[in-house]
């Protein structure tokens, strides 16, 4: 067979080993910088992002505890103020029928489930007119 002479044998190693060689340093000294150029950038913007990402959770953490703290206080205002002006008012004024004003609190509260419900107003599908 002539694949296996071994007249040729030992130029075909030398050839397959200075391509390789060859090809080897083309690679690790024009291709492999250019590779290391991108992944080095690419680290450098994926740490950027991380701390920008990183900031603005810690911005909205803290504006969420703030409107929470605002929210708490605010609720605690309208129940202060709930408490003076129906449960006093029982007590100065007894000509007003508390039932009347608990059938009016319940109607409020009907139409407000049945009216302005999240759930069932994001099941209605509204088409667009074009």
């Amino acid at each position: 067979m002539p694949q296996l002479d071994r007249i040729i044998i030992f130029t075909q190693i030398f050839w397959l080993f200075l391509i390789f060689s060859v090809l080897y340093a083309t690679l690790t000294h024009f291709f492999l910088p250019l590779i290391l150029k991108s992944l080095k950038s690419r680290k450098l913007i994926i740490e950027a992002n991380s701390k920008e990402t990183i900031n603005l959770i810690s911005k909205i953490k803290a504006k969420h505890n703030l409107l929470k703290e605002l929210l708490i206080k605010n609720l605690s205002t309208v129940e202060n103020y709930l408490i003076e002006n129906l449960v006093n008012s029982k007590f100065r004024n007894s000509s007003m029928e508390m039932p009347l004003v608990d059938e009016k609190i319940a109607r409020a509260c009907i139409t407000h489930v049945l009216y302005c419900n999240v759930q069932s107003l994001e099941s209605i599908v509204l088409f667009p007119k074009f």
